[in-house]
């Protein structure tokens, strides 16, 4: 065994370099992901400390470290980074866990076409300022924008801000190249991207994904104070019979609410100036909306919207 232990760590070493990592305090960071285990689950599922970590550049580098696992019976656990909480990095079996940080290449953008293909290990915010270039953005993007990735998102699945007129994600991705556990190359498209979607990293390596994107335009918000949570299930089924064109939609509950008043202002990023406006303690709706949409530029206003402007 000892043996075994030591042919693995040379052979890694010797392939990707100072690209894999066996220092025990790193190892350690790399046995959770953003929120700590529940205490009712961590016994059961024991040390996650994985035995190595390893930052692959290329899906080449995928394909060869997968060949390499299933020959040696080490397990994988791909990690983008790891931002949703649930578990879904976490290396339970131990092996290695494959960090896709150098696989962050924005691979090609087509105007036209109205698409990205990038290395899974993108982050969102990278990614929408290079479509800026192009004056095109995202059609959808989650809450962790700065620091989660699109093959981390797709791996988990879901939907965020802009999925009230995009949808889930997953529906918004055209193809995905996937290094499968046995170093083979597959490339998902269509109904087969459910095979991939929200599984986790299960079906193999996430190594590229395309997506659909979209033009840049100019957005307008709007936000609604409801005194109970009747009154916004009925303010959301007006929107929904009107097809009002609405691009995403937010809550915010009293609690919510509460806190966010009890928050020190923002002092980074250039919001040393901003304003803190104390928010109802209420169940509050928040609209985004292009500004072409906007109630108070549409000629004719659907009556939806003309109530919204008399309730604003």
């Amino acid at each position: 065994m000892a043996n075994a232990v030591i042919r693995q760590r040379s052979y890694l070493e010797g392939r990707f370099g100072d690209r894999v990592s066996f220092r025990e305090i790193e190892r350690k960071l790399y046995g959770h992901d953003i929120a700590e285990i529940p205490g009712l689950i961590k016994p059961l599922i024991g040390d996650t400390t994985p035995d190595a970590v390893v930052q692959p550049q290329s899906e080449e580098d995928l394909v060869e470290l997968a060949t390499w696992a299933m020959d040696n019976k080490v397990p994988l656990t791909p990690r983008g980074k790891a931002t949703s909480g649930y578990g879904g990095a976490i290396p339970v079996k131990k092996g290695i866990v494959v960090d896709f940080y150098r696989m962050n290449k924005v691979v090609r953008i087509d105007p036209d076409g109205r698409t990205a293909t990038v290395q899974a290990g993108v982050v969102w915010e990278k990614l929408d300022r290079e479509l800026a270039k192009h004056w095109l953005t995202l059609r959808l993007y989650p809450s962790s924008y700065p620091s989660s990735t699109v093959g981390g998102w797709l791996a988990q699945g879901g939907a965020g801000i802009g999925s009230y007129e995009a949808g889930w994600f997953c529906e918004n991705v055209i193809s995905a190249r996937v290094v499968l556990p046995d170093g083979t190359v597959k490339e998902f498209a269509g109904p087969d991207l459910d095979l991939i979607a929200e599984a986790e990293g299960t079906t193999g390596l996430i190594s590229q994904v395309t997506i659909r994107v979209q033009p840049r335009e100019k957005l307008d918000l709007m936000a609604i104070s409801c005194p109970d949570a009747h009154d916004v299930q009925r303010l959301m089924q007006s929107f929904i019979n009107e097809k009002l064109p609405i691009w995403s939609v937010l809550f915010i509950n009293p609690r919510m609410a509460e806190l966010r008043n009890k928050s020190p202002m923002q002092e980074h990023y250039g919001h040393y100036d901003e304003e803190k406006v104390p928010l109802p303690i209420s169940y509050i709706i928040i609209l985004a909306f292009r500004s072409k949409d906007s109630p108070r530029s549409s000629v004719s206003c659907p009556p939806c919207w003309r109530l919204l402007m008399r309730r604003g």
